[in-house]
């Protein structure tokens, strides 16, 4: 029998677990039946807090990506302009990569994770931007269009991050320089700035070692 937990308490138990399903099998193999599996209680438990998987892997994407926050925080205001940016572009651990891979080809069929993802993509687009803000007030770097810079980097990490993590068409360091070599040029950054700031990619929920 499963220990009674109070409500909180059992729906962070539950995202738990769906996390870590996800983190091994992806979005699209996760079911109601796997998670209550997981955590160990009948199946109906898992349809009193969400009544359907659509919702459960939406609330454990946003459980993933809120955990984040604090970190990203501190990076996007205080960490030192030069060193926050190359830490925000460098590519970052396969674990966490995953999920955001796995949520991009699921969000199409699920309307509940289209919008969870919709909202945390802009949310970091906001700030790294707020990066981009603080390089440029500190006469570090330029930029008329910190938002247009921060899509259009974001957009470069992300497919980056695709070939390095899903297929290995590039290595770690090569996916490094291509965003890197973009952003000096962009912001108007002197080349090999970003690289010798020696960022380490410590983002993520599944943060681990990644040295490809």
């Amino acid at each position: 029998m499963a220990n009674r937990l109070d409500p909180a308490e059992r729906r962070e138990q539950i995202l738990a677990a769906t996390l870590r399903l996800v983190a091994r099998d992806g979005f699209a193999r996760v079911t109601l039946r796997d998670v209550a599996a997981e955590v160990g209680v009948v199946h109906g438990l898992i349809r009193h807090y969400f009544a359907t998987r659509e919702q459960l892997v939406a609330a454990a994407f946003d459980a993933a990506v809120l955990a984040e926050l604090e970190g990203d925080e501190e990076v996007a205001e205080r960490v030192e302009p030069v060193e926050a940016l190359a830490d925000w572009l460098t590519s970052t651990p396969r674990e966490h990569y995953f999920v955001w891979i796995d949520a991009w080809s699921e969000a199409p069929r699920n309307p509940e994770l289209h919008a969870s993802l919709t909202r945390h993509h802009r949310d970091c687009e906001r700030r790294l931007a707020r990066i981009i803000e603080r390089l440029d007030e500190a006469g570090l770097g330029r930029s008329d269009d910190p938002a247009g810079d921060a899509r259009m980097l974001t957009a470069l990490v992300d497919g980056m991050a695709v070939q390095h993590h899903a297929i290995g068409l590039v290595t770690r360091a090569e996916a490094d320089h291509v965003v890197y070599t973009a952003a000096e040029g962009r912001l108007g950054l002197a080349p090999g700035t970003l690289e010798r700031s020696r960022p380490t990619a410590v983002r993520g929920q599944w943060a681990a070692s990644d040295s490809a």
